[in-house]
């Protein structure tokens, strides 16, 4: 027979006090054979970091399978006891798990009062429960937030599991060999399961030698160890079993508007903005924000400046990354400057150093769970150490703007493609000039600006000459779903549709998560509002690219908010980390070492001959190979790990210890 819900709960948050809606950690099973109480705290317990202040387990069975619910919390909204995950619905038929944040909870809230729903708190977990009881798995197109959950449907006998439109909030699943199925917010949760193994997939490791892993399909680096992929739901059985798989959200970039007028349309940008922006200062914690000096994170401190006062819990502390004193070409501490001059926020900043870097590779690695193409990651590592040492729970974040508004310089030569394509031949001489004559111009304020950014990324004239011949192909990755076709003229609607689900975002963002998570922080990204995107995906490339200005209407939209030093600025360098400096000095031999031994010498795909002539000519200084290298070093430590059984064991005291000692 079929039993009620049970209410078995474990672990520290079951004896004492703790605080509810969190960002988190969660695991769920769905095991067919039984399953120990301890497997499942063990699986909780690997993500102690995303949830330091408690921890929670709950169990029940039907009559074919035990059901298991885990949860690990860090204290963001409502602190009182009455949000304590596991939850419950009303009436005891459902019971959820949950990572992240529903900004519109509020408004949600209200609707589901509306329908006669009483809620017991104030928090958004049980607003989440409520909009599944009354619309089922179609709550999800209401939802707009960052999340991931599992949530138990007793009287349907399935685990609905689901992940926010753009994969902000991770989940993992793996099928055990009985046939059931094991799910978590991190992979190394599920390596402490005893059925699932560590173990590299070939085929990912090969993807990655050649440069092709993106991150863009459930395979992970793990062999039969899955990511649920963004805007992606599933029911799953109680036999373990998945019922239903699909693709709630999928944007439409051949719908563009015809009613595009850049003075309004500006308006309602920041507007949309501005909106997002306030949603994600709703916390009971102290907010911040990562400030980088470039235009995305500048514009959402100077919007956030004008928020000062009505928000109590905004504290305008603001985190950075700079290199002032020791790579002036790559630091941008004088427009870090600039901005915190305009808006009197309370600044902080690191500098990360290469020997941080040798000692903190390994725990790195660990939180990261895959490699990572650069190691620039490192200083959004140090900057997410910074917030957690001055009390900073949440950060606000510009991650995601360059994808929606093609801001990446490396794709205004796909505009000018387009242009060609469209016969628009006076507006690719009037683009093409002045974004040329503003790279060159900013060039001169830096003693080696190839290393900061490209002056010369543009095709040149005498290529443009050549390409008006017809019968150029259209460059495209092997994706088919919420991207327009591969066509003349649709060539920068393809790249940054691409770039926003498959190729760049989820990186990025796995990137963020990992990183925040690892200091118990939250990070939000005000520019992955999904109102704001499904307005700007509308949009025509003039929106975009407008006189040689990349995101232009973002530009747009600063009037009067941001110093015109940032808004129109010309250059562009991304969270930068001197690597190529740190490989020819203090990191050299340390660098060699794991480049030219350890696991991935037996690795198809590895020359050594190959990787010699790179690293003789970068440490001649001829050509900055850190990039390629650092791809090697990151997979042989990565290897490592798993060489060492590390993914089952746990890491070691000792390299958590060396990791603090960086502090």
């Amino acid at each position: 027979m079929h039993r009620p819900l049970g209410r078995r709960v474990s672990g520290p948050g079951a004896q004492r006090t703790w605080h509810p809606d969190r960002m988190c950690g969660l695991a769920a099973v769905v095991s067919v054979t039984p399953l120990a109480p301890s497997t499942l705290d063990e699986m909780r317990d690997r993500l102690e970091h995303r949830g330091p202040d408690g921890a929670r387990s709950w169990m029940t069975k039907t009559d074919r399978a035990t059901i298991a619910l885990a949860h690990r919390r860090l204290s963001i909204i409502d602190l009182s006891h009455a949000g304590d995950q596991p939850m419950f619905g009303s009436g005891g038929r459902t019971a959820i798990v949950y990572n992240g944040e529903i900004y519109n909870y509020v408004e949600l809230r209200e609707e589901l009062r509306a329908h006669g729903h009483v809620f017991k708190s104030a928090s958004d977990t049980e607003v989440l429960l409520a909009a599944y009881e009354r619309w089922g798995v179609d709550c999800l197109e209401r939802l707009n937030g960052m999340f991931a959950f599992a949530l138990w449907d007793d009287a349907r006998r399935v685990l609905f599991v689901a992940r926010d439109r753009f994969g902000e909030k991770p989940l993992f699943y793996v099928r055990l060999p009985d046939g059931g199925i094991a799910l978590a917010s991190e992979m190394k949760a599920l390596f402490a399961h005893p059925d699932v193994v560590a173990t590299p997939s070939s085929h990912a490791v090969r993807e990655y030698v050649a440069g092709r892993f993106y991150e863009d399909a459930p395979e992970t680096m793990f062999a039969d160890v899955y990511r649920l992929m963004q805007a992606h739901a599933m029911l799953i059985g109680d036999d373990g079993g998945i019922r239903r798989h699909w693709r709630y959200w999928t944007p439409d970039y051949t719908a563009v508007r015809d009613d595009f007028r850049p003075e309004t349309a500006s308006a309602e940008f920041r507007a949309l903005l501005e909106q997002s922006i306030r949603m994600r200062l709703r916390s009971d914690v102290p907010v911040g924000t990562s400030l980088s000096g470039g235009l995305d994170s500048s514009t959402i401190v100077c919007i956030l400046a004008q928020e000062r006062g009505s928000t109590p819990t905004l504290t305008q502390n603001t985190f950075s990354g700079r290199f002032d004193a020791t790579d002036p070409t790559l630091s941008e501490g004088p427009q870090i400057d600039l901005v915190v001059g305009a808006t009197g926020t309370d600044a902080y900043a690191v500098t990360p150093h290469p020997e941080g870097l040798e000692a903190e590779l390994e725990l790195l690695h660990w939180h990261q769970e895959e490699p990572f193409l650069s190691a620039s990651i490192y200083i959004q590592w140090c900057v997410m150490r910074l917030a957690r040492e001055h009390n900073t729970t949440v950060l606000l974040d510009g991650q995601g703007a360059d994808e929606l508004l093609a801001g990446y310089q490396f794709y205004f030569p796909t505009y000018q493609l387009d242009l060609i394509d469209r016969r628009h031949f006076v507006r690719l001489a009037r683009d093409t000039r002045a974004f040329t004559h503003r790279l060159r111009d900013a060039s001169r304020a830096y003693a080696d600006s190839q290393r900061r950014f490209n002056r010369d990324i543009a095709l040149s004239w005498r290529t443009l000459a050549r390409l008006l011949r017809p019968g150029r192909g259209v460059y495209h990755g092997p994706y088919d779903i919420g991207v327009p076709p591969a066509v003349p003229g649709m060539r920068l609607r393809r790249q940054i549709a691409e770039a926003l689900q498959y190729n760049s975002l989820p990186q990025l963002l796995r990137y963020a998560d990992r990183n925040a998570m690892a200091f118990s922080r939250e990070t939000r990204f005000p520019f992955l509002d999904h109102t704001l995107v499904d307005w700007c995906i509308g949009l025509p490339d003039n929106a975009f690219v407008n006189d040689g200005w990349q995101k232009w209407i973002l530009r747009a939209a600063g009037d009067g908010v941001l110093p015109p030093e940032i808004q129109w600025r010309a250059d562009k360098v991304g969270y930068a980390a001197p690597l190529d400096v740190w490989m020819r000095g203090p990191l050299s031999e340390w660098s060699r070492e794991r480049i030219f031994s350890g696991p991935i010498v037996d690795i198809e795909g590895y020359s050594r001959p190959e990787l010699e002539q790179l690293w003789r000519e970068h440490q001649e200084g001829t050509a900055n190979h850190s990039w390629a290298l650092w791809r090697w070093l990151s997979l042989n430590e990565w290897l490592t790990l798993g060489a060492n059984d590390t993914w089952r064991r746990g890491l070691s005291g000792s390299s958590l210890a060396a990791a603090g000692a960086q502090a």
